[in-house]
Protein backbone atom coordinates (compact mmCIF):
# COMPACT_ATOMS: atom_id res chain seq x y z
CA UNK A 1 0.00 0.00 0.00
CA UNK A 2 1.09 4.16 -0.72
CA UNK A 3 1.42 6.60 1.70
CA UNK A 4 1.89 10.46 0.38
CA UNK A 5 3.64 12.57 3.21
CA UNK A 6 4.59 16.45 2.49
CA UNK A 7 6.95 18.16 4.76
CA UNK A 8 6.73 21.47 4.38
CA UNK A 9 8.98 23.64 6.08
CA UNK A 10 11.29 27.16 5.58
CA UNK A 11 14.78 27.93 5.35
CA UNK A 12 16.04 29.83 8.14
CA UNK A 13 20.01 30.03 7.59
CA UNK A 14 22.42 29.18 5.35
CA UNK A 15 22.24 25.37 5.18
CA UNK A 16 26.56 25.69 4.77
CA UNK A 17 27.97 28.21 7.38
CA UNK A 18 31.72 26.90 7.95
CA UNK A 19 31.95 27.00 4.01
CA UNK A 20 33.97 29.35 2.00
CA UNK A 21 31.73 31.40 -0.23
CA UNK A 22 33.22 32.58 -3.59
CA UNK A 23 32.09 36.21 -3.98
CA UNK A 24 29.17 35.82 -7.02
CA UNK A 25 28.70 39.71 -6.53
CA UNK A 26 28.41 41.41 -10.16
CA UNK A 27 27.62 44.54 -11.03
CA UNK A 28 24.83 45.00 -14.07
CA UNK A 29 26.17 46.51 -16.86
CA UNK A 30 24.01 49.91 -16.31
CA UNK A 31 24.57 53.02 -18.39
CA UNK A 32 21.43 54.80 -19.52
CA UNK A 33 18.40 56.47 -17.73
CA UNK A 34 16.54 53.26 -19.51
CA UNK A 35 18.58 51.07 -17.35
CA UNK A 36 18.04 52.57 -14.14
CA UNK A 37 14.26 52.79 -14.63
CA UNK A 38 13.87 49.10 -15.46
CA UNK A 39 16.14 48.48 -12.72
CA UNK A 40 13.89 50.11 -10.24
CA UNK A 41 11.06 48.81 -11.45
CA UNK A 42 12.37 45.13 -10.40
CA UNK A 43 10.21 43.79 -7.53
CA UNK A 44 12.10 43.81 -3.94
CA UNK A 45 11.74 40.62 -2.08
CA UNK A 46 11.01 41.16 1.70
CA UNK A 47 12.85 37.36 1.89
CA UNK A 48 16.03 37.26 3.00
CA UNK A 49 18.91 35.63 0.50
CA UNK A 50 19.90 32.45 2.20
CA UNK A 51 22.14 30.44 -0.30
CA UNK A 52 23.59 31.03 -3.32
CA UNK A 53 23.13 29.17 -6.49
CA UNK A 54 25.87 26.82 -6.23
CA UNK A 55 24.68 26.55 -2.54
CA UNK A 56 20.56 26.00 -3.83
CA UNK A 57 21.92 22.84 -6.24
CA UNK A 58 24.21 21.22 -3.01
CA UNK A 59 21.34 21.11 -0.72
CA UNK A 60 19.05 19.36 -3.22
CA UNK A 61 21.97 16.85 -3.80
CA UNK A 62 22.30 15.96 -0.18
CA UNK A 63 18.43 15.32 -0.12
CA UNK A 64 18.59 13.10 -3.18
CA UNK A 65 21.70 11.66 -1.20
CA UNK A 66 19.71 10.95 1.69
CA UNK A 67 17.26 9.00 -0.67
CA UNK A 68 19.87 7.01 -2.38
CA UNK A 69 21.29 5.98 0.87
CA UNK A 70 18.01 4.93 2.55
CA UNK A 71 17.69 3.29 -0.83
CA UNK A 72 14.21 4.78 -1.06
CA UNK A 73 12.73 2.39 -4.00
CA UNK A 74 11.20 5.16 -6.27
CA UNK A 75 10.28 5.39 -9.78
CA UNK A 76 11.15 9.21 -10.73
CA UNK A 77 12.16 12.35 -8.71
CA UNK A 78 10.58 15.29 -9.60
CA UNK A 79 12.19 18.76 -8.81
CA UNK A 80 10.50 22.11 -9.37
CA UNK A 81 13.42 23.96 -11.22
CA UNK A 82 13.48 27.98 -10.82
CA UNK A 83 14.96 30.11 -13.58
CA UNK A 84 17.55 31.28 -14.11
CA UNK A 85 19.24 28.77 -12.76
CA UNK A 86 22.27 29.89 -12.38
CA UNK A 87 26.07 27.94 -13.19
CA UNK A 88 26.43 24.70 -14.32
CA UNK A 89 24.11 21.78 -13.04
CA UNK A 90 25.22 19.27 -11.46
CA UNK A 91 25.48 15.65 -13.43
CA UNK A 92 23.43 14.08 -10.29
CA UNK A 93 20.57 16.49 -11.57
CA UNK A 94 20.42 15.32 -15.12
CA UNK A 95 19.59 11.04 -14.74
CA UNK A 96 16.83 9.76 -16.56
CA UNK A 97 15.21 9.23 -13.23
CA UNK A 98 15.33 12.95 -12.60
CA UNK A 99 13.13 14.94 -13.80
CA UNK A 100 13.07 19.11 -13.89
CA UNK A 101 10.07 20.83 -14.17
CA UNK A 102 8.22 24.34 -13.60
CA UNK A 103 5.14 23.21 -12.08
CA UNK A 104 5.08 19.16 -10.93
CA UNK A 105 1.35 19.14 -9.99
CA UNK A 106 0.76 17.60 -13.77
CA UNK A 107 2.75 15.28 -13.43
CA UNK A 108 2.80 13.65 -10.22
CA UNK A 109 -1.51 13.50 -11.02
CA UNK A 110 -0.18 11.22 -13.79
CA UNK A 111 2.22 9.56 -11.12
CA UNK A 112 0.00 8.85 -9.17
CA UNK A 113 -2.73 7.54 -11.36
CA UNK A 114 0.02 4.92 -12.99
CA UNK A 115 0.53 3.82 -9.07
CA UNK A 116 4.21 4.85 -9.41
CA UNK A 117 6.60 5.82 -6.85
CA UNK A 118 8.20 9.38 -6.80
CA UNK A 119 9.58 12.06 -4.62
CA UNK A 120 8.98 15.47 -5.50
CA UNK A 121 11.17 18.38 -4.30
CA UNK A 122 9.20 22.36 -4.45
CA UNK A 123 11.14 24.91 -3.20
CA UNK A 124 11.53 28.98 -3.45
CA UNK A 125 14.97 29.52 -1.46
CA UNK A 126 15.14 32.97 -2.49
CA UNK A 127 18.93 33.00 -4.21
CA UNK A 128 19.41 36.17 -5.71
CA UNK A 129 18.19 39.82 -4.07
CA UNK A 130 15.94 40.31 -7.25
CA UNK A 131 14.80 36.63 -6.97
CA UNK A 132 11.25 36.08 -6.30
CA UNK A 133 10.61 33.26 -3.01
CA UNK A 134 9.72 32.77 0.30
CA UNK A 135 12.14 30.52 1.48
CA UNK A 136 9.75 27.52 1.52
CA UNK A 137 10.57 23.76 0.52
CA UNK A 138 8.44 21.00 0.41
CA UNK A 139 8.75 17.49 0.01
CA UNK A 140 6.99 15.11 -1.49
CA UNK A 141 7.11 11.60 -0.70
CA UNK A 142 4.88 8.67 -2.57
CA UNK A 143 6.57 5.30 -1.07
CA UNK A 144 5.42 2.61 0.51
CA UNK A 145 3.80 2.50 4.35
CA UNK A 146 6.74 0.11 5.64
CA UNK A 147 9.59 2.69 5.32
CA UNK A 148 7.68 6.01 6.22
CA UNK A 149 8.55 6.66 9.72
CA UNK A 150 12.29 5.97 9.82
CA UNK A 151 12.65 7.87 6.41
CA UNK A 152 10.45 10.95 7.53
CA UNK A 153 12.65 10.67 10.71
CA UNK A 154 16.11 10.74 8.91
CA UNK A 155 14.56 13.42 6.39
CA UNK A 156 13.88 15.93 8.74
CA UNK A 157 16.57 15.45 11.06
CA UNK A 158 18.84 16.37 7.55
CA UNK A 159 17.14 19.48 6.86
CA UNK A 160 17.11 20.53 10.33
CA UNK A 161 20.87 20.19 10.03
CA UNK A 162 20.80 22.54 6.89
CA UNK A 163 18.95 25.33 8.70
CA UNK A 164 15.15 24.92 8.52
CA UNK A 165 13.03 26.03 10.97
CA UNK A 166 9.85 23.77 12.18
CA UNK A 167 8.76 21.06 9.66
CA UNK A 168 5.38 19.71 9.04
CA UNK A 169 3.96 16.86 8.18
CA UNK A 170 1.03 15.77 6.28
CA UNK A 171 0.09 12.12 5.39
CA UNK A 172 -2.50 10.77 2.74
CA UNK A 173 -3.09 7.02 3.65
CA UNK A 174 -3.54 5.27 -0.70
CA UNK A 175 -2.68 6.82 -3.68
CA UNK A 176 -3.58 10.41 -3.28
Amino acid sequence: MMKTVELSTCLERNPYPDTLKSCLAQMLPLSTEQDYLALSNLPVNSSPVLLNHSEHYQLLLDILRYFEDAELDSDLVLIKMQMPAGGRMPSALLQDTVLMLHDLAGEEAILVREGKRYIAIEDSLVRHPFEAGTNQLKIRLAVDIDCHDLLIEGLSKLLIECGFGDITINTMDGTA
